[in-house]
């Protein structure tokens, strides 16, 4: 028997994409803590904001991982 073959294709690169935009919204809420800090801005809706973004972020890393595993016919 052959060994099959396994390549990178167009699925796994969307996947990590995605993955990455993830990282992207866990990472937005320390820039948006720098904001908030700033003394001319009121910040009440910032800690919302923040806690949207991080919950966000995760479901956002959990689609990249299930589209990178998923058996999709190519």
């Amino acid at each position: 028997m052959a060994k099959e073959v396994k390549t990178v294709g167009v699925k796994e690169g969307l996947g990590a994409g995605v993955f990455g935009l993830g990282l992207l919204a866990l990472f937005l809420p320390s820039t948006i803590q720098k904001i908030a800090d700033l003394e001319f801005i009121a910040s009440e809706a910032f800690p919302m904001l923040s806690g949207s973004l991080m919950t966000l972020g995760v479901f956002i890393l959990i689609a990249g991982v299930v589209i990178m595993f998923a058996k999709l016919d190519d």
